[in-house]
């Protein structure tokens, strides 16, 4: 190569490159020179930060479902004018506040505006709907969750949305410079982070549904029996999470979650009593059913005051005889029954997700107990306990997994931004509490109550199930002045091989259209549909 062709080569490569540092410092001072160049301005917006999203136990999503749009809005009546239309109802106050303004500002628009030339931005929409409105609970007016597992991953599903800006370079007229666009770009980037619980979209989609029709007050928890996993848990009356102010200002009672509330047990808390009996020897125990009892010289019934006869322990638990279980009790004393309900889980609260737990309920303790009156109500799930349906399910579970106690779980654990489970939360919490025939009798007398005795209407379509019935007092009255009473109905489906522990609760009310009993079969229904979709 000639000297003079290198010397020609160098200049043409000195001149690109001069070129491309011009072009890169001309980009780089667009911001300086509209900040500065006669009155010119350069106008940054956030938009709001997607919130990170939960998933069902195969990864479908519960929330963000669905889009929000956001219009940049230019000062002037043109851009009101054309964003008006599309504006909600609810904003078009804003919009027309703001119209004169000399700055951007951006508004939530009911569709994407791009192809009528005006910048939209899309964001997820956090709450679609209101499947588990209960568990995942709800957002304050600044996004952030005060409730439910909103709350207790707060932290987590606020880093998870990227942070975006829009930028506008703008006029002293309020008008984008010449020959800019509005620049959409990532501020933050967000950790894509999500959280997968253990319920199944479609089962609880279903039970939902079906507590709208048969459930005004109340819920239904559906439990995996091997796992102790939550399949489906739902509270009635249901909310709109994104318009919690309705709740508060109908005082319904509709944001209470149920399934993890306390109530008055009743008989369903039998089924800690026939444990206890066959762990202490005492499963034998006949007792003469007249109907009523005396105890401390207070008089104590069956229910409508019926008499039972002569019952052994199936037969009782059949009948729901509180006379056989009141005497079961004075056998077995305080101490054995406490220490059965302790193992099984009542009086402990049952931990959910960070700062997130079951009501504990209330356990009388000894020294209560010593009082005679006090044992007795006790002993057929009166008095002063109360326990919380995630609780009555646990332990039902218990009975229906062979013994072994598993702590019931909501969530499976952290997904990352491809929805990959990135680890469990928590290593299952499990306890023997009584021998694997013990389990298998019980399931058997359980059974029974449902083929044979009380919990007939629990019987389903197809298959056999077990369970407990129960009515338990509130002390709570309305105004005629009868008492409001709790309906229980726990038990396991299939009898024969447990695959679910399902609890349904009806709270608060004088008499239910439909039993407890009859929606639990309508669950084992869903059950069945659900099994072969």
């Amino acid at each position: 190569m000639s000297l003079r062709r290198l010397y020609g080569l160098c200049a043409v490569l000195v001149l690109l490159a001069g070129v491309v540092l011009c072009r890169t410092y001309w980009v780089g001072q667009q911001t300086a020179y509209a900040a500065s160049a006669g009155g010119q301005s350069v106008q940054t917006l956030a938009l709001p930060r997607a919130r990170g999203d939960f998933y069902d136990r195969t990864g479908r999503r519960l929330t963000g479902l669905s889009p929000q749009y956001y219009a940049l809005c230019l000062p002037g009546d043109a851009g009101y004018t054309a964003l008006f239309p599309y504006v909600p109802y609810a904003e078009q106050s804003l919009l027309y506040e703001r119209r004169n303004l000399a700055s951007p500002f951006l508004i939530q628009v009911d569709r994407d505006l791009t192809a009528q030339g005006i910048t939209t931005c899309t964001v997820p929409q956090h709450f679609g709907g209101s499947t588990a409105a209960h568990l995942l609970g709800y957002l304050d007016s600044e996004g952030r969750g005060v409730s439910g597992l909103e709350k207790a991953y707060d932290d987590l599903l606020t880093a998870s949305g990227d942070a975006r800006i829009v930028t506008c370079f703008m006029t002293a007229q309020g008008r984008l410079l010449t020959d800019t666009s509005p620049l959409v770009a990532v501020e933050t980037p967000g950790t894509g982070h999500g959280v997968r619980l253990t319920l199944d979209a479609d089962l609880q989609r279903a039970c939902e549904g079906l507590a709208t029709l048969y459930l005004p007050r109340g819920c239904i928890v559906v439990m995996d029996t091997a796992t102790g996993e939550v399949l489906a848990s739902v509270s009635m009356p249901s909310f709109d999470p994104q318009n919690v102010a309705a709740s508060i200002a109908a005082n319904d009672t509709s944001l209470l979650n149920r399934p993890l509330r306390a109530f008055s047990a009743g008989s369903v808390f039998k089924v800690v009593l026939a444990a206890a009996a066959y762990e202490s020897g005492l499963d034998w125990y006949t007792h003469d059913c007249t109907g009523e009892v005396e105890v401390a010289g207070q008089t104590y019934r069956c229910a409508l005051g019926r008499a039972h006869g002569v019952v052994n322990l199936r037969g009782a638990l059949e009948q729901s005889c509180n006379t056989y279980f009141i005497e079961l009790g004075r056998l077995l004393g305080a101490q054995r029954i406490r220490k059965m309900a302790e193992t099984l889980g009542f009086g402990t609260a049952t931990q959910l997700a960070p700062g997130l737990q079951g009501a504990s309920g209330t356990l009388p303790d000894a020294a209560a107990l010593e009082n005679p009156g006090e044992l007795a109500t006790f002993s057929f799930g009166q008095g002063a306990l109360t326990v919380a349906p995630l609780q009555i399910t646990a332990m039902m579970n218990t009975v229906a997994n062979g013994g072994v106690y598993r702590t019931p779980a909501f969530v499976q654990g952290i997904v990352d931004a491809n929805g990959t489970l990135t680890g469990q939360t928590r290593a299952a919490d499990t306890r023997t509490v009584f021998d694997a025939a013990t389990a298998r009798v019980l399931r058997s007398m359980l059974a029974s109550v449902v083929s044979e005795g009380i919990g007939s209407e629990a019987q389903p379509k197809t298959g056999t199930a077990g369970g407990k019935t129960g009515t338990a007092q509130t002390g709570q009255y309305d105004e005629n002045g009868e008492e409001l009473l709790n309906y229980w109905f726990s038990g396991f489906y299939p009898a024969d091989d447990p695959r679910y522990t399902i609890t349904v609760l009806q709270d608060g009310i004088l008499k239910p259209e439909t039993s407890s009993a009859a929606i639990f079969a309508k669950v084992t229904e869903i059950l069945a549909v659900w099994e072969n979709s």
